[in-house]
């Protein structure tokens, strides 16, 4: 089994690798950041961030195996205690919303934040996610909350491989679609559903790997086989930069899915040293806050503070530090909230 600190563990590196992903991922560089190491005419920042496009596969991946763990426990709940996490994920999104697009978007003076009462709406309801790029995933990551039931369903009841066969030629269709924009209606709403059917089905090859993983034990019979291999940090760090060189070699993000779901097999193999498991145990509670504020901060409100370090390592702590701050202002406020919610 994949324990549930384990699975926090991947969440929070996923959300870190998203900040890499985000502030480096660019040739495009000059007065942003200086960078230090170089590999061939690229800054070896720019391959580094390229493999950290893993990051949406390993957050799907441990969403699904969690989800599904929990529909094996209780089926009949299941509805249930989906709507109730989705209460606690509106609230907390909410939070963001009036903390930064509308408090500070008024504070600045920022035209478009927050913009028009229809689009204001459309932000607090996920039906669109225009006041952050990032949020995408948010609205998938609640239709997956939504469908899973069904998926799960169907899972259990077709055969497996057929049914992963499937869910990767959706994956493929969906990744044209995503990358090459091709658009069937004339109409702007015809347009936008089209859009987050193919977020959709881009993602759920990802998410379903992990009900694949948890009803197969992968992780147990990768375990097995690793375990003959006496030094598996250096397993891992070799596997890791092995990746890298691989996505570099193949920078279409189409294998994204693959890089992210074997480093997340070989993370699992590690047996973490306490102080770094502190350090991700930290990051735990504010890793879906990091992902929801960090673009107000690197891109929108803030990005010359942001990058005014000049240095990769310090941007990146910068950002990270901003992020945390903010983050226990709205755990916060979330948890005030939620008390006044259950009264």
């Amino acid at each position: 089994m994949i324990s549930i600190q384990q699975s926090n563990h991947l969440k929070s590196i996923a959300i870190l690798m998203m900040l890499c992903l985000h502030l480096f991922n660019s040739l495009d560089y000059e007065g942003l950041f200086a960078p230090l190491l170089y590999i061939g005419s690229k800054p070896l920042i720019y391959y580094v961030s390229l493999f950290c496009d893993a990051c949406v596969p390993i957050f799907a991946f441990v969403s699904g195996y969690g989800l599904y763990f929990k529909y094996l426990q209780n089926q009949t709940i299941y509805r249930k205690d989906n709507l109730r996490r989705l209460k606690k994920m509106y609230l907390n999104y909410w939070i963001i919303i009036f903390l930064f697009p509308v408090g500070l978007g008024f504070l600045l003076g920022e035209e478009n934040y927050p913009g028009s009462i229809i689009k204001l709406l459309g932000n607090l309801s996920a039906v669109v996610t225009s006041y952050n790029g990032a949020w995408w995933f948010f609205t998938i990551y609640v239709l997956f909350v939504l469908t899973s039931h069904f998926w799960f369903r169907l899972f259990d009841t077709i055969n497996p491989y057929l049914f992963l066969i499937s869910l990767f030629v959706l994956y493929v269709i969906g990744f044209y679609f995503r990358i090459y924009k091709v658009p069937i209606y004339n109409n702007n709403v015809a347009n936008h559903i089209q859009t987050q059917v193919v977020l959709y089905i881009c993602t759920l090859f990802q998410f379903m790997l992990g009900a694949f993983a948890l009803r197969f034990s992968w992780n147990n019979k990768i375990s097995q086989l690793i375990n003959l291999i006496n030094n598996k940090n250096l397993l891992f760090i070799g596997g890791t930069i092995m990746l890298i060189v691989l996505h570099g070699i193949v920078p279409n993000f189409i294998i994204a899915p693959f890089t992210g779901i074997i480093f997340l097999f070989l993370f699992l193999q590690l047996e973490l040293k306490p102080i770094l498991n502190r350090i991700l145990d930290f990051f735990t509670p504010h890793s879906t806050n990091i992902w929801l504020v960090h673009m107000f901060f690197y891109m929108i409100f803030f990005k010359s503070f942001i990058y005014s370090t000049k240095y990769v390592l310090p941007i990146f702590l910068l950002l990270v530090f901003c992020c945390i701050g903010s983050s226990v202002v709205i755990n916060k406020i979330l948890d005030y909230n939620s008390r006044l919610w259950n009264e």
